[in-house]
């Protein structure tokens, strides 16, 4: 279990980034301190937003997701190590993509900022 859990986590903590990148190239994300950018602008300063929002609290949130997760794969697979794995970076991978389109829609969620 202990491995499902630390994939989760690594899994979310690393997926983070392109996950930042792929919702500003596409769309759009916040940058901090100079608002939404979009396409390649965008996608070049999310690393530098990812730190910065991590640093706030998401590289404890969003990896303790994927630990979490990691975990409830382990129950899911039933002790079958393989498939666990797996399982574990599949969703701490959907943890990093649901928390960069969290930020990504902050604005309907919220109110503009």
């Amino acid at each position: 279990m202990k491995r499902s859990v630390m994939s989760g986590a690594i899994a979310a903590l690393v997926g983070m980034f392109p996950a930042a990148f792929l919702f500003a190239l596409v769309w759009k994300f916040p940058i901090p301190l100079a608002g939404y950018a979009s396409g390649l602008k965008g996608a070049l300063l999310s690393p530098l937003a990812v730190v910065f929002y991590g640093v706030l609290g998401g590289f404890i949130v969003v990896p303790g997701l994927g630990a979490a997760t990691g975990a409830l794969a382990f129950q899911i697979a039933r002790g079958n190590a393989p498939k666990a794995q797996k399982l574990s970076v599949i969703f701490g991978l959907l943890w990093a993509l649901a928390a960069a389109a969290f930020l990504a829609l902050l604005d309907k969620i919220i109110g503009p900022w």
